[in-house]
Formats: C-alpha cells, structure tokens, sequence
C-alpha cells in the first residue's frame, strides 16, 4: 500500500502563527508530501536508534488519511473523463485520447480492482472509450503526389465516426525516424522524403499515450515511470497505391487568379474581391518559390509586412496545400478578413509536419497588410454557435483575432509582440499591431480562492519567461505552438468585459514547455483594452488556476 501511496517523499513542516488579541498562537504540523501530488497530513513517526547510529524512522497515518489520497485521485479521474468525453463530442480526439489515457495511468494507482465513481465503472470505461476512438477514427487518401525523385506529398482524409476529426496526432517510420503528423479539421498532408517516397503501404499509429505532455498535471508525470502503462492498438494502415483522382473542373463562383483557382465566399457586396484574389495569388506565389529576393522587392515600402512574411516562411517552411483554395472572406475592423488557406509546416528537428491554416488581412482596399496562423475550425464555429445566442460575435472575433497574432508571434519570433502581449500594463489591439496604455488605477481587484498561486508573484514572472523566450528564439531551429483548450468567457458583473483562458502546448528543438495563459479584455472603449495578463507554468493543478471568476472590474 505504502508503494502505491509514495514512492518518493519528501518530509517538511507547516508553521502556523495566529494571533488574537495580545495572546500569539504558534503551532507545526508535521507533513509528508508524495509523488501523488497529495499532500499526507498529521503523519506520525517512531524513531528506533540503531546499533551503527543511524536512527530508522517508520512514519505512518491512519487509514482514514490514505482514503482521503485515493479519493482525491478518483475525483481528478472523474474530472479527466469529463472533459476528455466533452473533446471526443467535438472531433478533438487528440485531446480526448489524452485525458483518457491520463485517467488510465490515475487508475494504475489505485488499490482496488474495480474503481466506481458516481455510479460509473472506470475500470472497464477507460479503456473501452479509448479502444472505441481508435477503432471509429478512418484514413483516407485524397493526395499523392509526387515531387522529385524521393520526394512525395500526402494528404489523407481522417473522419471519426462519419465526421471529420477536429484535431488528431499521429506518427509514421519513414525508414530513418518516426515522424509526428498533425491533423486539422478532417485533414492532414505531409511529405515522404527519401526510401519512404517508394512505400507502397504506410502504417500510421495515432498517438494516445502523449508522453510529452505529461507535466500538464503533476501527479501524472510522477506517477509515469511508477505505474504499469496501458497499451492499445493504435495502427492503421493505409494504401499509397490508391489512384489519384482527378481534379474537378473550376465551378461558378470561382476566381482563376493566375495559378490559383480561388472560391471566396461571402455574404453581401465586396466591391474589392478581385483585388483580394490577386493579392492572395500574389501572396502564395512568394511563399510557393521561397523567394526571399523577391519577398524583399514585392514588400520593400511595408517592413512589418516584409519582416512577417520572411519569418514566417524563415522558420515554419510552409508550402501550400492545393491549387484549388476554397476561402470564407468576411468584414473586419481594418478591411476583410480571407480564412483560411491550408499550409502544410515542416518542422525537421521535432519530426513535426502539421496542416495549418492561414488569416489574410486585407484594408479596404483590397492590399494585403497581415497574416496570421488560425486557430483549429472547431473552436472557430463553436464561438460563432455561442455568439448567436450571445450576440457578441464582434467582440468574440477579435479576441479571436488577438489570440492568432499571439500564436503567430512565436511562429514568426517576434519577440516585441510577445513582450506586449505579456505587459503589465494594459494593451490595445488596433489593426495589425498591438501597443501599450497605461491602465486606471484600482479597475481591476483580484480575488485569490483556495490554492491558486498569488496573482503579483505571476505577474513577476513575466521578464523570466521573456528572457527564456529571447533565448529559444535565437538558439531553437524549429518552434511549433499550439493551443489544446480555448475558452471565452463573460465577466458576469462588467459589461463588455470577457476572460480569455487558454492551455498553450510549446515545442521546440531542445525544450518543450506548457502552460496556461489568461487574459482579462474590455472591450468599451473603441479598441479592446488587455486589462490582466497571467501566464501560468505547468506546474499548478486545475483547481488552482487564475480564471475570470478571479477578478472583479470596477468601471
């Protein structure tokens, strides 16, 4: 039972001062903290001198306080099953199969065989959710071509139970390495390079044990290499001899663009749709040659444009997907707003291909002035289904908009957008930058509940976390970001005030890194103010997060 409970502990004590009146109370508790997370209280010990001079201690608690352990486990193992089963009814099976498997190495932990929870069976659900998402989840050949000698671009279709996959990793042997695939919104492509261009077969595993996320919640990286692993038959199969199809003929409705056939949709008039047309032509002309020359000369009388462009193709080497480009175009604050183009992102150093897709930002006159990497459909058309009832999309849309300037700063390293979107002092988004503003005193009040870290030690962190980051920037060959969960949330007490709540997922050559990032925007004014800013590292629970419930606005 004791190995079970704590393999590795750690004995310390809690003093404890209280005063009343002119009488001071002082008491210590004895503590004994374990690998579970769960802090042991009240422990006991007797010591027994040994005849060499050591001294044996034999701690030990009554079975009530080991309980107390176990049903702290339960409870995180109802949590993860919770919100693994809300990513499943969403198409998010990487992050379901995740929280799934987190829950099972919980599950290893305990003493009795059968683990019943508010009335449900863990012990046979766990795995029987697991098995039943990888056994619905399909791969189908869309794309195979190829490019040179050893060189072959796929792009396969991944449904899970007739619907397309919202996001799903998985990994190949390409003969030298096992590569990681990202896929997005039903799709993924990747590139076989070398022996692997001639496969005639490729086995896929999709990935479900998600060793590197295992510092998400502490309890699982400590129990990683303690507990017996469960493991499942996670390989598909797929046939690269499939014939391509052929391309369908240009429908009504679309552009022919140079070498582009371009399908913009869009409600109402847009009076600049060709010019739009042709600046995305333009625009994945440059990124399909890599021409850095010409980067430079297309660009030369716009430098953010320039050093955005050259970055982004810098550091994720992307290649565009397909000739035909099926794109939404929509009104926004500076112009239009086109999503989304689908990008394929090579990341050698990580074994990393993912899909991507991006946001061009267009000014009223149809030029070209921004881009960005989007965040996952799914998350997109669940704020578009929460601002019908809401009737907020304006407001949700540039939060979405802040978030994806926020994750293509560190796809591009741009390291000055990092640093204001991580100030202390307020922040605006206005148009395509974001800037300082010195924020009223006293509008904001934070309110700390139960274990959550105290709200000025996270804001201390920031220059740490930037001085890292600085470091990454200039010393990493590949960075991929990502974020697994994205929650927007109405301050109840503050109109026009919303929470931002995120889990962000880092990886770069030689250091992975997660965490939570919130931020606290009003949008009263004319352009959205960031009033609070919190950057929470890996190492605090669920429980103990700063949310928008935190704070109270005073306006």
């Amino acid at each position: 039972m004791t190995e079970q409970i704590a393999v590795r502990v750690a004995k310390s004590f809690e003093r404890k001062l209280q005063e009343s009146g002119e009488k001071l109370d002082e008491s210590v508790k004895s503590i004994l903290k374990t690998h579970s997370t769960a802090t042991l209280k009240n422990v006991k010990t007797i010591k027994k001198p040994m005849p060499d001079g050591r001294v044996e201690v034999f701690c030990y608690l009554s079975k009530k306080e080991v309980v107390k352990v176990f049903e702290e486990r339960k409870r995180l193992i109802y949590d993860m099953a919770q919100k693994a089963q809300e990513n499943e009814n969403i198409g998010h099976c990487a992050n379901a199969l995740k929280l799934y498997y987190f829950s099972m190495i919980l599950l290893s932990s305990l003493l009795e065989q059968n683990m019943v929870y508010n009335g449900m069976n863990f012990t046979t659900t766990l795995p029987e959710r697991i098995n039943r998402i990888l056994s619905n989840i399909r791969f189908a050949l869309v794309h195979n071509k190829k490019i040179a000698a050893k060189e072959r671009e796929i792009t396969v279709k991944i449904d899970y139970a007739g619907a397309p996959v919202a996001m799903l990793d998985f990994t190949f042997w390409d003969g030298s390495n096992q590569v990681s695939v990202q896929g997005r919104d039903g799709l993924a492509s990747f590139y076989l390079l070398g022996a692997s261009a001639h496969f005639k077969k490729l086995q896929l595993n999709i990935k479900y044990a998600r060793y590197g996320a295992r510092d998400e919640y502490n309890v699982i990286a400590d129990l990683w290499n303690v507990v017996e692993k469960p493991v499942f038959n996670a390989a598909k199969t797929l046939d690269l001899t499939v014939k391509k199809k052929r391309d369908v003929a240009t429908k009504a409705g679309q552009l022919q663009a140079q070498n582009w056939n371009l399908k913009l949709e869009y409600e109402g008039d847009i009076p600049v749709a060709e010019k739009i047309a042709k600046a995305t032509a333009q625009f994945l002309d440059i990124v399909s040659s890599g021409d850095k020359v010409q980067i430079r000369q297309k660009y030369k009388n716009d430098p953010f444009r320039r050093e955005k462009v050259l970055n982004y193709l810098t550091f994720n080497h992307p290649k565009p997907l397909s000739k035909m480009i099926p794109a939404q175009v929509s009104k926004s604050k500076s112009g239009y707003e086109l999503r989304k183009i689908r990008m394929l992102h090579n990341y050698r150093t990580i074994n990393k291909q993912a899909t991507e897709y991006l946001v061009l930002d267009f000014s009223e006159k149809g030029e070209l002035i921004d881009l960005n990497a989007s965040i996952a459909e799914n998350l997109y058309n669940e704020f578009v289904k929460q601002s019908e009832f809401s009737q907020d999309w304006s407001k949700r849309r540039q939060i979405i908009k802040f978030v994806e300037k926020y994750r293509t700063a560190y796809l591009t390293r741009d390291i000055k957008t990092v640093d204001l979107m991580f100030a202390e002092d307020a922040l605006i988004l206005i148009g395509r930058k974001i800037e300082r503003k010195k924020m009223p005193e006293n509008t904001v009040q934070f309110h700390k509940f139960g274990n959550e870290p105290d709200y000025e030690y996270i804001r201390l962190t920031k220059e740490k976390h930037l001085n890292r980051q600085r470091s990454v920037f200039k010393t990493q060959k590949d960075i991929s970001l990502d974020f697994s969960s994205f929650d927007i949330v109405q301050k109840n007490n503050a109109q026009n005030v919303y929470g931002v709540e995120m889990r962000q997922s880092y990886a770069s050559t030689s250091y992975a890194d997660e965490g939570y990032l919130f931020l606290l925007i009003d949008f009263s004014e004319r352009n959205p103010t960031i009033y609070v800013r919190a950057w929470q590292p890996n190492e605090w629970s669920d429980s103990s997060l700063v949310r928008t419930a935190n704070f109270r606005v005073f306006k």
